[in-house]
């Protein structure tokens, strides 16, 4: 395997996950976050995902798998703990499509890391399926170096950077500024208003 990572705009496209236990429960909650349309297919699903059905844009099939139930999806999961299903669907996924397999990484074309956000700010963690449980750790020690101040702070830096392309000054004095919003100051919301007014005053 050899993943590059990416961002990708999901929100218009069409996600299936085949199975309905703690894993395609766990895949479904990180995805929804991100897309309008996810369906699950499976006889039965976890508490959880019930839940899920009142509350989210995701929906149930509560059947057993057929090739037809991904031959319009964009994205599927394979989330079952039956191999037999799992190379069922595996089969069928159209040539369009990307696959996550949960169980067997390196089967398919996408991998889904673990996901620290912080409102624009996104720091993804993959190992390439070697390691989940070391995603988790290293999830867990950065989201104290950035916590949830840092939302606030990613947009002050886009308002900010806004502005400043804004400004009638030469292009090496617009890169000093941005630069020098990186500094740690400007993790205080009173400095952060502080400057953007000051922009302000300047456009």
């Amino acid at each position: 395997m050899n993943h590059m990572p990416l961002m990708i705009d999901l929100s218009q496209k069409s996600i299936v996950i085949v199975g309905g236990g703690k894993v395609a429960t766990k895949r479904a909650s990180t995805l929804i976050e991100y897309c309008a349309d996810v369906h699950i297919v499976s006889p039965t699903i976890s508490t959880t995902l019930k839940e899920l059905l009142d509350n989210e844009n995701i929906t149930w099939s509560q059947k057993e798998f057929e090739p037809q139930d991904v031959e319009h999806a964009d994205l599927v999961v394979i989330a079952t703990n039956n191999n037999d299903v799992n190379t069922k669907v595996l089969e069928s996924v159209p040539h369009h499509a990307l696959c996550n397999h949960a169980s067997k990484a390196q089967v398919g074309n996408v991998t889904i890391p673990s996901i620290l956000k912080r409102g624009k700010l996104s720091i993804s963690v993959s190992t390439n399926g070697a390691s989940p449980k070391l995603n988790k750790k290293i999830i867990s020690r950065i989201s104290d170096m950035y916590d949830e101040s840092y939302e606030m702070y990613i947009d002050f830096l886009y308002e900010s950077r806004q502005l400043i392309k804004r400004l009638s000054i030469e292009p090496s004095r617009k890169q000093e500024l941005l630069q020098h919003i990186l500094s740690d100051e400007y993790l205080d919301e009173v400095k952060q208003q502080e400057f953007t007014r000051w922009l302000h005053l300047q456009v």
